[in-house]
């Protein structure tokens, strides 16, 4: 005979901040915490996000992972934590005016997405022009040192290449020559580039924090998913 279903799990909607497309999900369950649990008790960056790339995946209906955005991935593991574990995270925040250490309980269900007037269309000169997309978490490198994952994220952002006439599809070039395409800029044309990623869209909550120690009142500024864990 074989075992009983234990749960008929409630599905609830969330809409995706990059697409506004609505998808259902379920919570996640003891395999997928498990998963997720000893990923986070890892300093592999790149296990912890496939167990979030996994989680979702499972719990999600429809949804396309490699599509989402960094801050999209992020927005959609919140609101699955807040349906899995409980709609508060408690963390710890640093008073920053005596630096004391302060337990605070955060409401996932308030916390947003930031917006962006970012403009993805970038003159680099006279007759090329760049177009930017957001990045997601697969077009992080994984396999050049630290200190160049911040340039190869930029050259995987770069959506297409427009010389004159031409459009060209970056996804259909070899990366070394998108890289090589950036290295060729000027300081003042790959400044355009970055500024692109200075008003990113991200998860926020601004935390209103009273000091336990000093009193002091503040209000803090809490950006990225990890930071709400």
């Amino acid at each position: 005979m074989a075992l009983p279903k234990l749960n008929e799990l409630p599905k609830y909607e969330l809409t995706v901040p990059s697409t506004g497309q609505t998808l259902r999900y379920r919570p996640y369950l003891v395999k997928e915490e498990k998963v997720l649990l000893m990923a986070s008790s890892s300093t592999d960056q790149k296990q912890i996000m496939n167990a979030v790339y996994d989680t979702i995946a499972a719990c999600v209906e429809g949804v396309d992972v490699n599509a989402l955005t960094t801050f999209d991935l992020e927005y959609i593991f919140l609101q699955l934590r807040s349906a899995s574990t409980g709609e508060t995270s408690e963390v710890t925040i640093q008073c920053p005016e005596c630096s004391e250490r302060n337990s605070v309980s955060i409401p996932l269900s308030e916390i947003e997405v930031t917006k962006s007037d970012a403009n993805p269309i970038i003159p680099i000169t006279d007759t090329i022009t760049v177009e930017m997309k957001w990045p997601s978490y697969r077009d992080i490198p994984t396999d050049v040192g630290e200190e160049e994952i911040g340039f190869g994220l930029i050259a995987s952002s770069i959506k297409t290449v427009i010389s004159g006439d031409d459009r060209i599809d970056v996804a259909d070039e070899p990366f070394e020559s998108v890289m090589s395409f950036l290295e060729s800029m000027t300081q003042e044309q790959f400044a355009k580039v970055t500024q692109f990623f200075e008003n990113a869209p991200t998860v926020k909550y601004d935390l209103p924090l009273v000091c336990g120690e000093c009193g002091a009142s503040n209000t803090i500024e809490i950006k990225g998913m990890q930071s709400f864990f």
